[in-house]
């Protein structure tokens, strides 16, 4: 009976023994997931980027990746025929499979000239330019502009690797998460990485249509020479009826002033009235003071000595 009491107090022990290793191990499974995700995070640090940088563009990114040159070029030629000369430039950009983007034509009396941007393969570059003058009559200037981008391109596209390698770690993560909060915090963990990833994605896009693609910018122009062209004058009927239109309407428009101006009118004339009133009384008075000065006179008074 002893005997029996002690082996179930033995087991009792080693369940309990049992039940704690298997929570310590949940545990530590758990701390482990943490801990994958924070070695996750970390693997975006400069330092950790420096060092895979150093493995995939030193061994694979560097070796396959040819160098990256955009380029430019600025043309002014004169012309002897634009029309002629502007159907030889389509030609010739048709043939080495270019395209023009715009062109800014303008005519003036001493010239005509267009300003042509064309994109044109980077391998019929120089080709294009070599016929470009053959059509000039002058060439002004060629200018031509190398840009090497490979140290940017090698660069972009090593992130782009980190960042691929690290979304399919989270996604990895992602597959092993057990609970919401940990789901939550991997998928916005993955919408940044995406969004650098289709960042760095639209920049080598860029830089491989800058290089595969080069520029020319073509200033096309053809001197004209000065012609005195004279002045078309109208005849002389025709002037003579301009003049007695003109003349009618001037007419209309002082009848019209004279109309606006009535109140004028009116006050001038009121006043004009007063005016003749005023100067008869004084005239008539004048007259009937100088004839009592003469009937005084004849009456043997003196009109200077008043009465």
């Amino acid at each position: 009976m002893k005997n029996m009491k002690n082996a179930i107090f033995i087991s009792i022990i080693l369940l309990a023994a049992l039940a704690w290793s298997c929570n310590q191990a949940s545990k530590n499974d758990l701390m482990l997931s943490e801990k994958r995700m924070l070695a996750s995070d970390e693997a975006v640090s400069p330092e950790i980027v420096s060092a895979r940088s150093a493995l995939t563009s030193d061994n694979v990114t560097t070796s396959n990746i040819e160098p990256k040159v955009i380029k430019t070029a600025n043309v002014s030629i004169e012309v002897s025929d634009y029309l002629k000369s502007r159907q030889k430039v389509d030609s010739v950009v048709q043939k080495h499979k270019g395209y023009i983007t715009n062109e800014s034509f303008q005519e003036t009396e001493s010239i005509r000239s267009n300003n042509i941007t064309i994109r044109i393969p980077y391998q019929n570059f120089n080709a294009l330019l070599s016929d470009v003058a053959a059509i000039a009559k002058k060439v002004d200037y060629q200018n031509i502009f190398t840009q090497d981008v490979t140290e940017e391109y090698i660069d972009v596209k090593t992130r782009l690797d980190n960042k691929l390698e690290l979304e399919r770690t989270y996604r990895k993560h992602l597959r092993e998460a057990k609970n919401i909060e940990d789901i939550l915090k991997i998928e916005n963990k993955l919408a940044e990485i995406r969004s650098e990833i289709e960042s760095a994605q639209g920049r080598l896009k860029y830089i491989d249509n800058q290089v595969n693609l080069g520029t020319i910018s073509l200033y096309v122009y053809q001197k004209l020479e000065y012609k005195y062209i004279p002045e078309a004058l109208p005849s002389f009927w025709q002037r003579l009826k301009e003049g007695i239109h003109s003349g009618w309407k001037g007419l209309l428009w002082f009848i019209i002033l004279i109309f606006k101006l009535w109140p004028l009118w009116l006050i001038g004339a009121v006043g004009y009235l007063a005016y003749i009133k005023t100067r008869g009384y004084l005239k008539s008075r004048k007259k009937k003071e100088k004839k009592e000065k003469k009937l005084k006179k004849k009456a043997g008074i003196n009109p200077e000595i008043p009465e």
